[in-house]
């Protein structure tokens, strides 16, 4: 379970830090302290404020992205990449299956880049479970592998992977699946997000 910081909960409800904590006082938002006297609050919670009061459809303006890779030298390319060739998108990544999972509850990602050889928990398993939980069963999937595998993209395809590509110099398939997937659900779902179309300034 994750647990988020008052300034985190700010940033996602475009307040202060001081309403949160006045929301905190005034028994509208749970939290705990921590041995240090600072405010704890489960993002389950946070949803839960943000379905209440409507703060999570003013602040979610843009296609959420998330990479899961077990090296984190290809998450943060990954990131990277995907902040500058994809318009519009808010993009964080997460290292090895299990942070996956955590971070996939509290970003709500539109998009799962997810690495399907990972030790531990494996993307299979991941892709398995996103799709087979009410909550997540819409987000997007496309699962990689570092080589040419026949198998392991049949066996994505079956737990639920939208499309598959092999990691490259470059990234570039990566980016036109990403692409392609965001701009299909853009148009089956128009108010999932009010995606800018406009160039890059």
């Amino acid at each position: 379970m994750r647990y988020l910081t008052t300034g985190e909960v700010a940033r996602r409800c475009q307040v202060s830090v001081g309403t949160v904590k006045n929301w905190i006082e005034a028994g509208k938002l749970e939290a705990f302290r921590t041995p240090g006297r600072h405010f704890r609050i489960r993002a389950s919670e946070l949803r839960r404020l943000e379905a209440a009061f409507g703060f999570g459809a003013e602040a979610d303006e843009s296609p959420r992205i998330l990479v899961v890779d077990d090296q984190q030298d290809f998450v943060d390319l990954a990131v990277d990449a995907l902040k500058d060739l994809v318009h519009g998108v808010r993009v964080e990544g997460a290292c090895g299956g299990y942070e996956g999972l955590l971070t996939i509850g509290s970003f709500q990602p539109h998009l799962l880049v997810l690495d399907l050889r990972m030790p531990g928990l494996d993307g299979f398993e991941v892709c398995r479970r996103v799709k087979e939980a009410p909550v997540t069963k819409a987000t997007k999937i496309v699962a990689m592998t570092g080589f040419g595998d026949d198998q392991a993209e049949q066996l994505a395809l079956t737990c639920g992977a939208d499309a598959f590509v092999i990691k490259r110099p470059g990234l570039t398939a990566l980016v036109r699946e990403v692409k392609a997937l965001l701009d299909a659900d853009s148009v089956q779902h128009p108010n999932r997000w009010r995606r800018s179309r406009g160039k890059r300034s």
